[in-house]
Formats: structure tokens, C-alpha cells, sequence
């Protein structure tokens, strides 16, 4: 019988990783923010892609930064009364991941699967929207009351298999709507010279 020893398995101690990603995903849109942010009315398809670099802290602790943006369906919204064209729009968000389990096994082998809960904060960049009146039919630059930038925070939840990740993320950016629902998939990939202990 093979005897399963911490010593057999190396572990890399790098702390620094960049990973990067995409999603598909629906737009709430139709209505202002309600209290059932996964209400969807006259959802429309999306997606976002993004770079995050991020640092280890702990076993079960990631920190990090993600850039990237999503872009936006055409939608109808009912606070301007008008049809808002497609556009992508940027962010930069902290972000923090919580696992729920440790990196490695009691006999020192890396667990393949780990699920983890998180959350994004930052900001959202819109600028000037391109937007139709339903009424007149005139096109116009809407900027949202007055602001190009705004709030944003994202709860997630999601899976890691290895250095790929799996995660359902709801953003939600306020005082401007529509929210956005995503499933995303990532990789990793670690950053500076191999350190084995």
C-alpha cells in the first residue's frame, strides 16, 4: 500500500496570480432597482470580460483587483421614457474571495475542488449614453443624473477546479439600472519565479 506523506506533495507558495476571464449573462432592464434584484423584466443577453490580479493572503482568503467591463444589450428604460443603444461600459472593482475549504488536503495533497463566496466594490464608468425617445423619436446623449461614474458592488458565489473558476455574479450599479446577472469562467496563472516547500 502507498502511503499518502506531505513530504510526496510540493506545494507552490506563490502568492501573486493573474487570472483572467468572460462571461454571458442578462440585463434587468425595464424598471428602476427594486427589492428582488434577480426580478428580470425584458432581460436582455450580455457579457463582460476582464483581467484580476490577485494576492493570496491565506489559504482561504484571495484579494484583488478586477478590470475589465461589460457590454450592454439594447434596452428599454422606463425612467427616461427611452430606448438605450448597446455599449460597453468599464469598471474597476475590489474584490475579495472567501473559500469555504482549504487548499490542501490533512495528508498534504491540493484539494481539486474548493467553493468559495465573494464580493466586488468599486466603480462603474458609463459616460454619455446613446438614447431614442420613445415619445418623439429623438436620439440624444442621456447621462444618467447627471454622472458618467457610479457605484458598484457585486456579490458572487462560485467553484474552483484546479486554476479554472466557475461563478454566478449579480452587479449591481447604482443609482443606475440595469443590474446585471453573469455566469463566468476563468483561469489563473501564477506570477514571479516558482517557490516549492
Amino acid at each position: 500500500m502507498l502511503l499518502r506523506s506531505k513530504e510526496f506533495y510540493q506545494k507552490d507558495e506563490r502568492r501573486l496570480w493573474l487570472s483572467a476571464g468572460v462571461g454571458a449573462g442578462l440585463l434587468k432592464a425595464g424598471s428602476a432597482y427594486s427589492i428582488n434584484p434577480l426580478f428580470l423584466t425584458k432581460a436582455g443577453l450580455g457579457w463582460q470580460v476582464f483581467l484580476a490580479p490577485h494576492y493570496i493572503v491565506s489559504e482561504r482568503l484571495n484579494l484583488g483587483l478586477k478590470l475589465g467591463g461589460v457590454f450592454r444589450p439594447k434596452f428599454e428604460d422606463v425612467e427616461s421614457n427611452s430606448i438605450i443603444q448597446p455599449k460597453f461600459t468599464s469598471y474597476g472593482l475590489l474584490f475579495a474571495d472567501f473559500f469555504l475549504t482549504p487548499a490542501y488536503r490533512s495528508w498534504g495533497a491540493p484539494a481539486k475542488t474548493r467553493f468559495y463566496i465573494g464580493l466586488n466594490a468599486g466603480v462603474s464608468y458609463f459616460g454619455k449614453l446613446e438614447a431614442k425617445d420613445l415619445v418623439t423619436e429623438q436620439v440624444y446623449a442621456l447621462r444618467r443624473r447627471g454622472q458618467e461614474a457610479f457605484l458598484t458592488v457585486a456579490p458572487k458565489i462560485g467553484v474552483s477546479i484546479g486554476e479554472i473558476k466557475l461563478e454566478i455574479e449579480h452587479i449591481v450599479t447604482t443609482p443606475f439600472n440595469p443590474d446585471f446577472t453573469s455566469i463566468t469562467i476563468s483561469s489563473a496563472i501564477p506570477l514571479g519565479v516558482s517557490k516549492y516547500y
